[in-house]
């Protein structure tokens, strides 16, 4: 079973940027750095899934205001994934969030997690969601998500 915790420090930032980059832009062929090139205004809240010392998932928010955070970034490593980690990741991240008297939670869910996000109680939100060709070159789409904290 995976340990969830809050990432606190510069070596679990560290691992945490590598599992993202492994996991979601090293496939598309986007720099290693390209996380850090993401808009993230407000207060940062990161996630990290550790099963035997080994990174196995993590997970990146943003504040965006007094009662709304948005998921910007979550990733499992692919011999890790269909385990729970991911639905550990995200409950635990609901817990902390609804402690800190958050209403509501939005993203931007990749076309290949949209029904994963469906299962934990999300559900489309109104707008437009981004485009970028990188993502389209290789069949990915964007939808806006949202859930709301009772």
């Amino acid at each position: 079973m995976a340990i969830i915790e809050v990432v606190t420090t510069a070596d679990a930032a560290a691992r945490l940027d590598e599992l993202l980059w492994v996991v979601l832009w090293q496939p598309l062929g986007l720099p290693r750095d390209i996380r850090h090139t993401f808009g993230l205004e407000g207060e940062k809240f990161e996630l990290l899934a550790q099963e035997n010392r080994q990174v196995v998932g993590g997970l990146v928010a943003v504040w965006a205001g007094a009662t709304e955070i948005e998921l910007r970034h979550l990733a499992v490593a692919s011999h890790a994934q269909g385990h729970g980690i991911g639905r550990s990741l995200v409950t635990e991240f609901y817990r902390i969030a609804k402690a800190k008297n958050c209403r509501r939670i939005h993203t931007i869910a990749r076309n290949t997690s949209g029904e994963f996000f469906r299962t934990l109680g999300f559900q489309t939100a109104p707008g437009q969601a981004p485009e970028h060709p990188v993502f389209l070159e290789h069949g990915i789409t964007f939808e806006l998500m949202e859930k709301f904290i009772e």
